[in-house]
């Protein structure tokens, strides 16, 4: 066997000197190798850490944006009732102040974001308006980013939501708080004469019955038009004054619940419906034409005594405290709600009968024209079937992007 052939001989000089010039090139190789991984492990750190202060900081501003609009759909600017911009002034409105304050319950990157920007958006119709929140985190402390100077960064997202009142073919109108009266569940459309006869609970078709619950939370002046009355019971007051107790479907009305039936008499029940109803509409007397708005389908038209001179005598206005919402009650003991109508009063009579038109409804078979909707990335989510004692809206968010 030739000698450059066998394991066993001796290595030359020569080849000492080459494997020598090669010792530690391994270690160089492994060294440079595990440094590339490390710098691909703390880069991994930099971008996952952005990422998720990227996606807390819009899940800020929507949440922000939705809170803006919630308020400014409680506070009557979808009836076009109220300027949105008293609302949303972009540092203390009332859409402004919530929008802070849920900004402030939500952590990026650990800290609540410095910056929280709200300005308000006009939109045609006027009555969707549109609240804009930007949040900004700044001072996210980097990794690998730092070793090359850029030691902290900065998240922004910015979110967009409406409050939006989807009734089509009809003016906007408020709702205003649910009043202690229960209808009979049966089909109702839009636009139909709906006279109301009272009487005791269940009531059958065409009738209501009275109900009694907490005291309201506001009542207008004594001296308003047929409010002399405001105080003398809960009831009364809970016809006339604003009620801030929010139903819901399927909630129960009888003993040992919130909202019980009116255990009194039918000729004193029918007495303060009757001043109750004059005081709420602004009615100077039972029966028609008494300055109170007055409806004919769906469209309003202001009454002389409308607390608005500007809405006195004009049809198709969009605003009208004789606009009320009430309970629709199922069979069963106790009694189960079951949906609400929206109604227009016209007038109410000496026997605390109501006259009145069908503007919305809610059963359990169809849909709620008035609730809350969010729109959030082009899928409609239902907010449940909560029906709110303030002005109608649904609230439509369409994010915008975020950086």
């Amino acid at each position: 066997m030739p000698d450059n052939l066998d394991p066993t001989g001796v290595i030359s000089v020569k080849g000492v000197h080459r494997l020598r010039r090669e010792s530690g090139v391994t270690l160089l190789m492994v060294a440079v190798g595990m440094f590339a991984l490390l710098s691909m492990a703390i880069l991994a750190l930099d971008v996952v850490n952005g990422y998720m202060a990227s996606n807390q900081a819009q899940k800020t501003a929507d949440a922000a944006a939705l809170a803006g609009a919630a308020a400014l759909a409680s506070s009557g600017t979808t009836s076009n009732g109220v300027a949105p911009g008293t609302v949303c002034n972009g540092s203390t409105g009332d859409a402004d102040t919530r929008a802070q304050a849920v900004a402030a319950q939500n952590l990026i990157a650990g800290l609540p974001a410095q910056s929280v920007v709200t300005a308000y958006s006009s939109t045609l119709p006027g009555y969707n308006p549109q609240i804009q929140v930007t949040v900004t985190r700044t001072g996210i402390p980097t990794f690998l980013a730092g070793m090359f100077g850029v030691r902290t960064s900065s998240v922004s997202a910015t979110a967009l939501a409406e409050a939006y009142n989807p009734q089509t073919g009809y003016p906007p109108i408020a709702i205003h708080g649910v009043k202690p009266w229960a209808v009979y569940a049966s089909t109702y459309t839009p636009g139909q004469h709906l006279p109301l006869t009272l009487s005791p609970c269940p009531p059958s078709a065409g009738q209501f019955c009275a109900l009694d619950g907490p005291a309201p939370i506001a009542c207008p002046s004594t001296n308003a038009v047929s409010c002399t009355q405001i105080a003398s019971t809960v009831y009364h007051d809970n016809i006339a004054c604003e009620n801030g107790f929010n139903f819901t479907n399927g909630q129960l009305i009888g003993p040992g619940q919130v909202f019980q039936v009116y255990a009194r008499p039918l000729g004193p029940i029918a007495a303060e419906t009757t001043a109750g109803t004059e005081c709420l509409i602004h009615a100077s007397g039972s029966g028609p034409g008494q300055g109170q708005d007055s409806f004919v389908g769906t469209t309003i038209t202001g009454g002389s005594n409308n607390p608005n001179p500007a809405l006195q005598g004009v049809s198709n206005i969009s605003r009208s405290d004789s606009v009320i919402t009430v309970p629709v009650i199922g069979a069963g003991t106790p009694l189960p709600i079951i949906g609400f109508l929206q109604l227009g009063i016209n007038y109410v009579d000496g026997l605390g009968n109501i006259d009145t038109v069908v503007l919305n409804r809610q059963l359990q078979a169809f849909q709620w024209i008035f609730y809350e909707q969010f729109i959030l990335n082009g899928r409609a989510q239902n907010a449940g079937e909560r029906i709110p004692h303030f002005d109608n809206c649904g609230i439509r968010h369409t994010l915008v992007g975020h950086a």
